[in-house]
Formats: structure tokens, sequence, C-alpha cells
């Protein structure tokens, strides 16, 4: 099943529910959002647990409009998306010297439902996809 949507995150979701943690940080699941820029294109996603703990995230949908990655039936059952669910993709960054030197990881997006405030990081298992996808190449 192919999952894209865009939504506003900051005022849809305070606070989320990171099911199962973020890779290499399982033990942290409650964070929120911080807008980063006027045009909501970078997000913080900060750790309501510990304040050491944060990533810059950026909507899919707005560096690489095409990306719709297949999930498996587990996922789409649990994030409703037979059901015709508003599920926003985010992509975590890896920072470069320069913003145009920054990365994102295609092969594990984390997927957030604004409804329940939740959120799962998948693993996509498309040997096309990288984790180190230049950002600004979108």
């Amino acid at each position: 099943m192919s999952v894209s949507a865009q939504i506003d995150v900051q005022s849809d979701v305070p606070v989320v529910e990171v099911r199962g943690g973020l890779l290499g940080f399982p033990e942290f699941t409650k964070f929120t959002l911080i807008k980063m820029n006027d045009e909501g294109l970078v997000y913080r996603l900060q750790s309501i647990e510990d304040a050491a703990i944060n990533f810059v995230v950026v909507p899919a949908a707005s560096f690489f409009p095409n990306y719709a990655p297949i999930v498996d039936d587990e996922v789409a059952k649990r994030f409703n998306l037979a059901g015709g669910a508003e599920v926003l993709l985010l992509l975590v960054v890896t920072l470069g010297e320069t913003f145009k030197d920054s990365t994102v990881n295609l092969m594990a997006p984390l997927l957030l439902d604004p409804n329940a405030q939740i959120a799962e990081q998948i693993i996509v298992e498309n040997s096309d996809l990288s984790v180190r996808t230049p950002l600004m190449a979108a």
C-alpha cells in the first residue's frame, strides 16, 4: 500500500507517541514537533523524556513529492491505510556542513497519524532507496 500526504504538523500533533521509539533510541517514545521555519518545511522532533534527544525531520512530500514507499500489511493495518487514514511521512535528516550537504533516510521514514497522535519508524524494503539521499537533490 502506498503512503503520501502533507498536513500542518505543529498545530495538529503537539505531542506524539513513537511506538517502539526511533532506530537506536527505543527507550524514548514521547516526542513533540517544533517548527523550525515559517514555511513548515523543517521540524525538530524533540524527546520530551530527554532534551538531548532530538532529530531534524522534514515532510517527505515537500522534498520528494513522488516518494510513496510500499508498507507491509501489518503497518497498513496499524495505521488504517485501507480506511483512508491521513498519514504523514517524515524523513529523518542527517545535517551536513550546510543544508545543501544534508541527507535524508528514505529507507526508514516515520509514519505519523495526526489524529491518533502516534507515529512509527518503519524500514522500507526497497534496494533502490538510500539511507543517505541528498535532501536538496529532490
